[in-house]
């Protein structure tokens, strides 16, 4: 069994016109997303695109070593290896890049990325962003979990339209973490005229959607087109009411670490699928999703509010930031309940790092 990497030695000669993009072409796209580009890639869609090979070239004159990119607490420093790699490789150099689109908004709440890939004439890749480091992009993440839609996924329907309006022939959308709920909720929004063109829509370990989706007629129409990928002890994509077509994948990491797709095993033109998640996964399922049913819609409400107290302590903007202050906040004004099902979600998300970054805080709530 192989990594990304493998798959761009063992497949990578073969060039989109002969071989359509395919799971493991999905995620390599929605992690590319992550990187950076702004002043590189133009944010119109109405623009020529530039080549991969180009971008990347004007990326790494910038960082040539890649140590000074920023990507945060959670994002991968192996993206940038990751990208290295995909543009000397002949299935993607030539691959066209327009449209890069990177909104952070503290009042409305929302942290927003995509970009347009050309694989090949004819074919479209929309790839969306999952969460970077930034608070507010939590504080929406968060937000799913009692509002029925959030900003960053009407943004995702609309950017969609966009790139269908300026582009021709068939249409894959995909997105990791975050990324891939923005690619499903993009996939069912859009417009009629948009859905019919679309091939695929993956959704990389996702977390899925607040209640109604899954019964929404559009939803419904669209979800032959949807691929759902998870790691055997998924967390992410088991957040929220989530549709059970899903593919389980094989990850070289355990727990919540398989999360990181650069983790995920390969062989030959697909990852590596398994039979279902592990029992650890399906116990974290139901621990976090009975948690939440059980606060009233109030009470959800301030628990999200809770987290973002937290996360945005001391002015801080991103995770890293918050990691790095010295003191943290007292949360005892909260219903007990809240402050309950916070640390427990914590604990359960994060595993040991709740401990390493929020154990100054646990201490404090029990004080």
């Amino acid at each position: 069994m192989g990594t990304l990497f493998d798959y761009l030695t063992w497949r990578g000669d073969l060039p989109f016109e002969h071989v359509p993009p395919n799971e493991v072409d999905s995620l390599i796209f929605s992690l590319i997303s992550y990187l950076d580009f702004n002043g590189i890639v133009s944010d119109s869609h109405s623009d020529s695109p530039v080549s991969l090979q180009a971008v990347a070239n004007t990326f790494f004159a910038r960082h040539p070593d890649g140590r000074d990119v920023s990507l945060g607490l959670i994002i991968p420093k192996g993206i940038i290896k990751l990208f290295q790699q995909v543009k000397g490789c002949k299935r993607f150099r030539n691959v066209g890049i327009k449209a890069y689109v990177n909104r952070i908004d503290l009042q409305e709440q929302t942290q927003f990325s995509a970009m347009t890939f050309l694989p090949s004439k004819n074919r479209t890749m929309v790839a969306y962003r999952g969460t970077d480091d930034t608070i507010v992009g939590w504080k929406e993440n968060f937000n799913m979990s009692f509002l029925p839609v959030v900003p960053a996924q009407v943004y995702a329907a609309e950017y969609l339209n966009a790139a269908a309006d300026h582009t021709a022939g068939k249409l894959y959308v995909t997105g990791h973490s975050k990324g891939g709920n923005l690619s499903v909720y993009a996939g069912v929004k859009c417009r009629e005229d948009v859905r019919e063109r679309i091939v695929s829509v993956w959704s990389n370990d996702g977390p899925g959607f607040g209640k109604g989706m899954l019964e929404d007629p559009q939803y419904l129409d669209a979800r032959h087109l949807i691929h759902t990928l998870v790691p055997k002890s998924s967390v992410i994509g088991m957040l929220l009411e989530h549709d059970e077509n899903y593919t389980v994948v094989s990850s070289r990491q355990t727990g919540i670490l398989q999360h990181d797709g650069l983790t995920w095993n390969v062989l030959g033109g697909s990852f590596v699928h398994l039979q279902a998640v592990s029992e650890e996964c399906k116990r974290t399922d139901r621990t976090l999703n009975r948690w939440i049913n059980e606060m009233s819609p109030e009470q959800r409400e301030q628990f999200v509010e809770a987290i973002y107290r937290i996360l945005s302590a001391g002015n801080s903007l991103t995770l890293t930031e918050y990691v790095n202050l010295k003191r943290h906040p007292s949360l005892r004004e909260f219903d007990p309940q809240v402050r309950k099902t916070v640390s427990k979600t914590l604990a359960a998300l994060l595993g040991e790092n709740a401990k390493e970054w929020f154990g100054e805080w646990f201490r404090m709530q029990k004080g």
